[in-house]
């Protein structure tokens, strides 16, 4: 079985099981929380027409509500606990961590992530994790936003024998450790997770410091440390726009 998938920008990807299609991280408009983009998304809102929306925390490029009012589809969204206070205009399902929502054959499970919580001093209590996607044997994590924890991963390498890897690359200078992880250290999460293919995201496209998203260098570091760790043909970095088909 194939699993489709492709980069709109920074967290935004639409992940294509047959039919079914998922959206992560809602972020399709030129700026978040007043900042501007450095790469435009690859499409409108109203280009697409998800039947779940996946938001892995309220931050606003990671849950831009005026991508989501354009979206013309109607959709249900999946998110950590406390986010429902934000998202009133649709129907939401708050997960806990690692527990699950069905949809359709499709399988849903919350795990966790090393990231802020809140989104503003109104909504101080909303939560954050990445998720865990199982539809006709194919297992992909997507991770959102995380800052590196052995543990983290090895939690869910416990639990999921996972195929694809969405991990996080960017956001990490200029003192952003705390928050998420380095392109090394997204390799490293992925060798302890076992998994079949690495696609970067949250990269190239927006920064709280926009000058930033190109001194990083995420996708370069990436590319230079895969080749080091021996896992650079299992790496599949994708251009905002382009998509892939995997099989599994």
């Amino acid at each position: 079985m194939a699993v489709q998938i492709k980069n709109l920008g920074h967290s935004t990807y639409l992940v294509k099981l047959e039919s079914l299609e998922i959206l992560t991280d809602p972020f399709l408009t030129t700026s978040a929380g007043g900042i501007p983009r450095v790469v435009p998304p690859a499409c409108r809102p109203e280009d697409v027409s998800p039947q779940l929306v996946l938001i892995s925390h309220a931050h606003y490029d990671h849950l831009d509500l005026k991508t989501l009012r354009r979206i013309p589809a109607d959709f249900i969204t999946v998110t950590p606990e406390n986010c429902s206070q934000i998202l009133r205009e649709w129907e939401v399902v708050e997960l806990k961590t690692f527990s699950s929502f069905n949809y359709g054959g499709v399988r849903i499970t919350l795990v966790p992530a090393r990231h802020s919580r809140g989104r503003n001093l109104l909504y101080p209590s909303t939560g954050v994790g990445g998720f865990v996607i199982e539809y006709g044997g194919i297992t992909l994590y997507f991770a959102g936003d995380t800052a590196f924890s052995e543990h983290l991963y090895v939690s869910i390498a416990e639990r999921f024998n996972v195929d694809v890897a969405l991990l996080p690359i960017g956001g990490f200078k200029p003192f952003f450790r705390k928050f998420h992880q380095t392109p090394e250290e997204a390799v490293k999460g992925f060798k302890i997770l076992k998994a079949k293919w690495l696609i970067p995201i949250h990269y190239g496209s927006w920064h709280v410091v926009p000058f930033l998203v190109k001194r990083e260098k995420a996708l370069e570091r990436l590319l230079s440390y895969s080749y080091i760790s021996n896992v650079s043909d299992k790496v599949v970095p994708l251009k905002i726009g382009d998509s892939v088909s995997l099989e599994v």
